[in-house]
């Protein structure tokens, strides 16, 4: 911390230049990294040349602004790295467009270079070289977050804290600690547009520790997968159009019949599709990753509350991403977008960090299909007995009615379907 708040001190006088616009907008670096980043920012100055500084030390999870005012027009690079225990002596460091002389992090402290002041190499002047990433310059604002992609160690999973982030590989999904704890399955007799299949309420206990995705699996991950496998995906899914639905041919992951981007939810994917996802991305990362069972995926919904949906008892379309023409008591009718949105950020995360329970797109779990909770799992685990030619699906999504949001609905589908509003979501179990 000190080293942080010295570093932005003797900094002020170098970044005064960089930020007579109002600070509105800023060039920010957040460490999503299971251990500290050292990071330093390079500013090209029309008269000077490029001027480095830096380090600003991040703890995990830490922000820290490194230029404040618009970056439009500016060339800005920056640079982060850090030291992992598990490869002893080895420092790690992302995209690299041009190289700048800078001190050694391990050194402490901060340090401002003018590089046209340099004499000879880096090396002769005393300095390393480090190679910076150019930030966009076309944008206002610009937040880099560093993450470690590397499987846990054993000391990591152990000591591992509820709403704590990792990724374990290249293009893995963000994963997010959860708690061990009870809660009450199901919804009650007074809960409005309740139906039979939300019962009998029973209270369930979830010892084993797991992580959950953060939002579900995006497009850009799912085409990761298909690019990587040759994952065969059809070239038909169910599509709403004009208020019905049909099954189109052409219709795929790749087009679901209106315009997604990479940070979209996948959707037009069967049960199988995200089963064959999992043994892959498992794979990539070394570990076990699943779908959530039915119970799990409840509890992290609720989030430790016990109304319908984890922000309250009624719902209005600024909340979620469904049919905003309809209305749910005591809420209001609104907008009904007729798409999914963003993964990230169109709403508020839930209590536990996960964006989850608004929609978007409903979710695979790994549970058969049962008509109610009579002799239903009271640990946590998935019920893989009854219907298994169905399987259950939760969330409600973009083409939901309010009701089928909240945290107690449910749906069955063949595990085959593929549908421009289904899309999953992954687990992993955490040793402890």
């Amino acid at each position: 911390m000190l080293n942080r708040i010295t570093a932005s001190l003797a900094l002020a006088a170098c970044l005064w230049a960089w930020t007579e616009t109002p600070a509105s907008a800023e060039l920010k670096a957040c460490n999503a990294a299971r251990l500290p980043i050292n990071v330093a920012v390079a500013h090209k100055d029309q008269e000077k040349g490029w001027i480095v500084a830096g380090w600003w030390t991040l703890e995990r999870e830490d922000c820290a602004v490194l230029v404040s005012g618009s970056l439009k027009g500016r060339e800005l690079e920056i640079y982060a790295e850090g030291h992992h225990p598990k490869y002893s002596g080895y420092w790690w460091q992302w995209n690299a467009d041009r190289m700048h002389c800078v001190t050694e992090p391990k050194e402490g402290g901060h340090f401002v270079i003018r590089q046209d002041d340099m004499r000879g190499d880096c090396k002769a002047a005393g300095y390393v070289e480090k190679g910076f990433e150019k930030v966009p310059g076309n944008v206002d604002d610009f937040t880099r977050t560093y993450v470690n992609a590397m499987g846990l160690t054993k000391g990591e999973e152990q000591e591992a804290k509820p709403n704590e982030r990792f990724w374990e590989c290249s293009g893995c999904p963000e994963m997010v600690v959860m708690p061990t704890g009870e809660f009450t399955m199901g919804s009650p007799d007074n809960e409005p547009q309740r139906r039979a299949e939300e019962g009998p309420t029973h209270k369930v206990t979830i010892r084993r520790g797991f992580a959950v995705s953060k939002v579900p699996v995006t497009r850009d991950q799912f085409e990761r997968f298909v690019n990587a496998t040759g994952h065969k995906v059809g070239d038909t899914c169910a599509v709403r159009s004009d208020g019905r639905w049909t099954t189109e041919a052409g219709r795929s992951f790749k087009d679901p019949g209106f315009a997604q981007a990479g940070n979209h939810p996948v959707v037009c994917v069967s049960f199988e599709d995200a089963k064959a996802y999992l043994a892959w991305i498992s794979k990539q990362a070394g570990r076990t990753y699943r779908l959530l069972s039915e119970a799990e995926w409840e509890y992290v919904a609720r989030a430790g509350t016990s109304t319908p949906f984890w922000w309250g008892a009624t719902i209005a379309p600024a909340q979620a991403n469904y049919n905003g023409n309809g209305v749910f008591p005591g809420g209001t009718k609104g907008e009904f977008r007729q798409k999914t949105v963003p993964v990230y950020d169109s709403f508020k995360r839930n209590p536990w960090n996960l964006f989850i329970g608004e929609g978007n797109v409903a979710e695979w779990v790994e549970d058969c299909w049962n008509k109610n909770y009579q002799g239903a799992p009271s640990d946590g685990s998935a019920w893989t007995g009854g219907q298994c030619g169905s399987r259950v699906v939760r969330g409600g999504s973009w083409t939901s009615d309010p009701a089928m949001l909240r945290s107690a609905a449910r749906l069955a589908a063949e595990p085959s379907l593929r549908s421009s509003d289904i899309g999953f979501r992954v687990a992993r179990p955490m040793e402890k």
